[in-house]
């Protein structure tokens, strides 16, 4: 690749680095879309003296994009700015957008290192092993990923499962549907020190970054000062289920009460109706109407579905100025009598997105919900994997080359 040299100057502030480029990266504009329980993409277009650089000068390299504040002066423009924010991850794009006689014009595709484990798809059987164990072993032993990489920040202890079948699903979305059926959400962070990006699991509001207030001031004119600010706030409100029915069968115990119920309103009256789920796949019913129902009961399920109903009840968005907001993060507005109270007790941002280019100031639209409340955030899972026609296997025993099959104390 041709060494083009140290650039004196660039027309933008934000600043692209890839593992390994000796080319210049001048970026032109950015968009970006961050979820909770999702890999975040960013598409990033920047121009280069440098006509041809290759596909493999960028793909599957370590990248970082740095967000650094606008100048307000020239003093600021000499002046080495404080980062506002730094996006760590793997390139999983590359696209030449075109050439002239003076630069050429790229695009990348900036994302998480989790998002590689889409490319890879397994059928597998795990015995004797948590979710949060299954998950890690994923990450550990497929994907090579090292405790810094990933970071298990759980109230509860989840018991050990007899069996768990992956079955014709790639990495990600066996592990993401895994997860979100056990409540259990992921955000993406930067460890500068390593310059590497980690994945925080949470199973609770115990995940949620507080403490940003900003001011409720709409843009004005050509020049906002550098003022962060949150503006265009809009709340949804939609009636949901009031309660939540759960009940499966347990052949170990056939004539258990497998019944179980939660209500996670206190008294709603804006709510309705009853969802009746069936085969949630657990072995005992646990406490009815419980706050903290024993994990993977009935009660605990029943608990987790109500919570994902009314995650819907509530749905708030606005936009903003601020480069820091991250899904997780929980913004308060303030402002007096034109900001709603939902937006001054605080909202938990569950989607973004962001956009900024050299010639317009960087702007995030973002989606959320109530921070506080007798409920969090909840992630949908994926759909389970049905098998449909004949299934091949054979009988196994735990003995080497037996004669025969046996069965276990439970006839199976």
């Amino acid at each position: 690749m041709t060494d083009t040299g140290i650039t004196l100057f660039s027309h933008s502030h934000h600043l692209l680095k890839v593992t390994d480029n000796t080319s210049s990266l001048d970026v032109l504009s950015f968009e970006g879309t961050e979820a909770l329980s999702a890999p975040f993409s960013w598409k990033i277009i920047f121009t280069s003296v440098d006509k041809n650089i290759s596909r493999e000068a960028m793909l599957m390299k370590t990248a970082s994009l740095t967000l650094r504040p606008s100048p307000q002066s020239l003093a600021d423009l000499l002046r080495k700015a404080k980062p506002l924010r730094v996006v760590q991850g793997v390139v999983t794009g590359f696209d030449t957008l075109g050439v002239s006689a003076d630069e050429a014009r790229y695009a990348i595709t900036l994302q998480p290192r989790l998002a590689l484990l889409a490319r890879t798809r397994q059928n597998a059987i795990w015995q004797d092993a948590s979710v949060p164990q299954i998950v890690e072993s994923i990450l550990r032993d497929r994907h090579g990923m090292r405790g810094q990489d990933f970071v298990f920040s759980l109230s509860r202890d989840y018991p050990k499962r007899e069996q768990v079948m992956q079955f014709d699903e790639d990495d990600l979305r066996f592990v993401s549907r895994l997860l979100a059926e056990v409540g259990i959400w992921f955000r993406f962070t930067t460890d500068t020190r390593l310059n590497i990006d980690v994945v925080e699991f949470y199973d609770g509001p115990q995940g949620y970054e507080t403490g940003l207030t900003l001011p409720a001031v709409p843009p004005s004119g050509l020049h906002d000062s550098g003022v962060e600010s949150v503006w265009a706030m809009e709340s949804r409100f939609r009636v949901v289920e009031k309660t939540v029915s759960t009940r499966d069968y347990n052949y170990r115990d056939a004539t258990a009460d497998m019944n179980a119920q939660a209500d996670v309103t206190g008294g709603d009256d804006t709510t309705c109706g009853e969802a009746y789920h069936w085969a949630d796949n657990y072995l005992q019913a646990g406490e009815a109407y419980s706050a903290t129902p024993a994990t993977e009961s009935g009660a605990f399920y029943a608990r987790l579905r109500h919570e994902r109903y009314l995650n819907g009840q509530t749905r708030l968005s606005a936009k903003s100025s601020c480069a820091s907001l991250m899904p997780g993060v929980v913004v308060r507005a303030s402002g007096g009598d034109n900001v709603a109270e939902v937006f001054r007790s605080g909202v938990v941002i569950t989607s973004l997105l962001c956009r900024a280019a050299r010639d317009s100031s960087m702007e995030t639209a973002f989606h959320g919900i109530p921070a506080e409340g007798r409920y969090g955030y909840r992630p949908e899972p994926a759909p389970r994997p049905v098998m449909a026609g004949t299934i091949p296997a054979r009988v196994t025993s735990t003995t080497t080359n037996d004669t025969y099959g046996h069965i276990d104390r439970d006839g199976r």
